[in-house]
């Protein structure tokens, strides 16, 4: 499946070098998880946690087809 990320401030380091204006279009696997992209940007490397620890601790603002998602782990 293709989604479309963007990303802010230092996060916008884990993007792929021909992002624009911190988006991108990622592909992953169909029933891909916020922790499977984390993982696949290397968020979890660049900020050095663990990404499972990461997407359950932190917060996230995620929109799924024009929706906000508000309890994304």
């Amino acid at each position: 499946m293709q989604i479309h990320v963007q990303l802010f401030s230092i996060l916008r380091d884990c993007l792929p070098p021909d992002a624009e204006r911190g988006k991108a279009t990622i592909t992953l696997t169909d029933g891909a998880t916020l922790t499977d992209l984390v993982t696949h940007l290397g968020i979890d490397r660049h900020l050095g946690y663990n990404a499972s620890e990461l997407t359950s601790t932190a917060s996230w603002q995620v929109m799924v087809s024009g929706v906000f998602e508000l309890d994304m782990k």
